[in-house]
């Protein structure tokens, strides 16, 4: 899987097909369940936030089959309610709220566009469409699309982020080329190529309640207390004034190739780790490094795919859970933002193994807290949340061998394509692949964002290498 944003998307132009999806007249949605990650996404967008939109595409032989297509696109979202919820104006309290359309009513009308002639045009093009289609208020907030050519075409899903997650759209791929490929009279799901049978139909609702004496919910306040009740924000300057938002920057790299990660994976198992506790540690460390925290504190968003329906299904399956990361490493407190990053790293040493190990620890004790509800950490919490910044700093974690469609994503040049929007924090996707470690991350443009995130990258990279080569 290709994890990139818009701005980094190189579609190759065709003819663009695009389909609109209305609700049939008379019909009276159900009301549906609305988390606490969709109720903030939903209160952003109802405050003039840009749409935050993510991408599903991939390639199949040939010119599109229209006919073929549409049947796909039907089937899937027939197949998974998450895709027929519509966002919807409360009266306050409330303000947001969330319908669920059923398959039945739906009208599909398709519509023929432009033949594109460079990368540059059929990007912009679908941008824009993407942004104007997958706004999160009416229904649908997704876009189903194509770019037809003669000898290889594009398959397009995108969605809004009510609809969706990084793992659902590895499920979205999987399930529409095998959809397509059945419509077509290709290999059917049967030979390997998918699922269509007994689709998961999963939902979005939230978790219930802990007891208000749970731990889980006291280190969740024990976190925030730590921090003035306010969420974590990235401890190196970025060049943003408080209060400002600016274009993002996006910085798509590899960060270790597959026999480093391999190396990576081998010593942190050593270690009683995880390939993603061996990642974070050297996150870490490359912010100590550059004048940043000897403890890195970050959210670490967390999939809520409990049991195999769930894995299955299409929607906002995740959480968020606070991680303290404790490099091994001397360095300013946390929470202690320094002046500027050295002209280079301070300290060249590994990350020992003892650092790997609490990392570990730490993280499987933070994955615990994923069964406490957003909604009531901050419901219970004695003073008000704080948002020091618009974005939040979180780092992302991800390992997409293990999600559907993995085997096939090569050879389908399956894409995962964000919205790029505006930025006033770092906020960084980590994916593990056959290919090895790469990463996304965003961030403000410029100049000292640049200057200090391509450090950390730089020195990120370096000491993966190393932790993979030197032993303690």
């Amino acid at each position: 899987m290709r994890v990139l944003s818009a701005d980094l998307w190189e579609p190759a132009p065709g003819r663009v097909l695009a389909w609109d999806v209305t609700p049939g007249a008379g019909r009276r949605p159900a009301a549906a369940a609305l988390t606490w990650n969709q109720r903030n996404h939903l209160l952003g967008a109802g405050s003039g936030e840009p749409s935050v939109w993510i991408t599903a595409a991939f390639d199949v032989d040939g010119p599109i089959d229209p006919g073929a297509l549409e049947a796909a696109f039907r089937d899937l979202v027939a197949d998974h309610p998450g895709l027929r919820v519509e966002a919807v104006r409360r009266p306050a309290p409330e303000r947001v709220g969330l319908v669920r359309h059923e398959v039945d009513g739906l009208v599909w009308r398709r519509h023929d566009g432009p033949v594109t002639r460079t990368v540059a045009e059929t990007r912009e093009h679908l941008a824009a469409e993407l942004t104007r289609r997958c706004a999160p208020f009416g229904y649908p907030a997704f876009l189903p699309a194509a770019i037809s050519r003669p000898d290889r075409s594009t398959i397009v899903l995108g969605m809004d982020h009510l609809h969706t997650d990084a793992w659902s759209t590895t499920v979205v791929i999987d399930e529409l080329a095998a959809r397509y490929a059945e419509r077509t009279g290709g290999r059917s799901p049967a030979e390997g190529t998918g699922r269509l049978a007994g689709a998961p139909s999963g939902d979005t609702a939230g978790r219930p309640p802990v007891g208000a004496d749970d731990p889980r919910l006291a280190t969740w306040h024990g976190f925030l207390r730590d921090r003035g009740w306010a969420l974590p924000t990235f401890p190196l300057p970025l060049g943003v004034p408080d209060g400002e938002r600016v274009p993002q920057r996006t910085v798509v790299r590899p960060l270790a190739d597959a026999a480093t990660a391999d190396a990576v994976a081998e010593r942190a198992r050593a270690a009683g780790a995880s390939t993603s506790a061996a990642v974070l540690v050297t996150l870490a460390r490359a912010v100590a490094d550059l004048g940043g925290p000897a403890v890195l504190e970050t959210l670490l968003p967390v999939h809520t795919r409990d049991d195999a329906a769930a894995r299955g299904a299409v929607g906002w399956h995740t959480t968020t859970v606070p991680l303290r990361i404790d490099s091994g490493a001397g360095g300013t407190p946390a929470g202690v933002r320094p002046w500027a990053v050295p002209a280079g790293p301070a300290v060249r040493h590994t990350v020992p193994d003892t650092a790997l190990a609490a990392t570990g620890k730490a993280l499987r004790a933070a994955r615990e807290l994923a069964a406490v509800p957003l909604e009531q950490v901050v419901t219970s919490l004695p003073q008000p949340l704080r948002f020091p910044r618009t974005d939040i700093f979180q780092v992302s974690y991800l390992d997409y061998r293990r999600l559907p469609g993995h085997a096939a994503a090569a050879g389908r040049r399956a894409h995962h394509v964000s919205a790029a929007t505006r930025a006033d924090d770092l906020q960084v996707w980590v994916s593990r692949s056959d290919d090895g470690i790469a990463v996304r991350a965003r961030m403000p443009r410029t100049p000292t964002a640049t200057e200090t995130i391509d450090a950390v990258l730089d020195r990120w990279s370096e000491l993966l290498t190393e932790h993979a080569r030197t032993e303690e």
